[in-house]
């Protein structure tokens, strides 16, 4: 291994407080062989069920077809985990932040249960960055990213992160290369100049994404913001607890659920730029459900630009040929 991709790894272990990390060819491939390498034929995955689509599709398709049994805990029934328990259990499974959503999830329950039985509790964190939340010290032994979402500068290069002890590293490594997850050199120097300004940017993103959430509970047309970094959030006591910060993702609920593609296209129009996960220098919005839900995920501009865009899109005119079209 080259100097320069053992200073790559080296960087990401220490940032995460882990004995070792591993770059792949992507988040999803970071989850699956992380999952790949620590469960077989007849075993059981327990796992939260607020998801990121893709994840939510391996565990729900894949991992059966390949003998590897998948239930999921609804994170607010905190007995949930115990009671979905099986002996084949081998593996507990958390993302938190959501990046869907931003909400963040009690890790006390699945911790402890994992700590209890000696079997492995893997938490994606691509959602808060490790300068945001570093879950190997709290109880976590294995955690991913999707390095689109934060650790890449540009969010454009596919990259994804493992972290974890040595042993575990190592079987992962060996999966990489048996699937063909081996990331591209261009991703590497992508996610290396990324962690060089990683802190200016959660830092910067941190206090954007809080001002925004402030001013969008105001906003016209807005029916509920939640972001855990707001003191009234019911995710804030988690926040403060676990986090250093609480990252880009605001969820708005708006009052007319007929509005949100009009919302959604409105800003990818005044950042003039599709939107979808990535890109972490760039405002995006999408929208999550037909009940109003809107994902903000707050980028680099200017808090002041973000917050007019987002008024002058929820102000514009419902009845729009647009927004009937959407």
């Amino acid at each position: 291994m080259s100097a320069v991709m053992e200073s790559l790894e080296h960087r990401l272990a220490v940032l995460e407080g882990a004995d070792a990390a591993l770059v792949l060819a992507s988040g999803r491939a970071a989850t699956a062989c992380t999952i790949l390498a620590l469960l077989r034929t007849g075993d059981h995955l327990l796992a939260c069920g607020w998801l990121r689509p893709e994840t939510r599709a391996f565990f729900d398709t894949e991992l059966p077809a390949l003998g590897v049994a998948v239930s999921f805990i609804d994170p607010r029934d905190t007995r949930g985990w115990r009671r979905e328990l099986r002996k084949t259990t081998r593996a507990l499974f958390v993302e938190s932040p959501v990046v869907e959503s931003g909400r963040l999830v009690d890790l006390r329950p699945p911790r402890t249960l994992a700590q209890e039985l000696g079997i492995a509790f893997i938490v994606d964190a691509t959602a808060a960055s490790p300068l945001n939340f570093t879950p190997l010290r709290h109880g976590a032994d294995v955690v991913v990213h999707d390095a689109r979402l934060l650790l890449d500068q540009e969010g454009t290069a596919d990259a994804g992160v493992v972290c974890g002890t040595e042993a575990v590293v190592d079987e992962v490594r060996r999966k990489m290369a048996m699937w063909g997850a081996v990331p591209h050199p261009a991703a590497r120097s992508s996610l290396a100049l990324g962690l060089d300004t990683l802190a200016a940017r959660v830092e910067q993103v941190n206090a954007t994404a809080r001002h925004v959430a402030m001013c969008a509970r105001s906003a016209p047309g807005v029916r509920r913001v939640l972001y855990s970094g707001l003191p009234d959030d019911p995710d804030h006591p988690a926040c403060i607890e676990w986090m250093h910060g609480a990252g880009p993702v605001v969820l708005l609920e708006l009052e007319e659920p007929a509005h949100v593609g009009l919302l959604c296209h409105q800003l990818s129009t005044y950042f003039g730029r599709e939107c979808a996960v990535g890109a972490s220098g760039v405002t995006q919005a999408r929208a999550l459900s037909t009940d109003g839900l809107v994902r903000l995920q707050v980028g680099l501009e200017d808090p002041t630009v973000i917050v007019t865009a987002l008024v002058a899109s929820l102000t514009a005119a419902p009845s729009s040929p647009l927004a009937e079209h959407h």
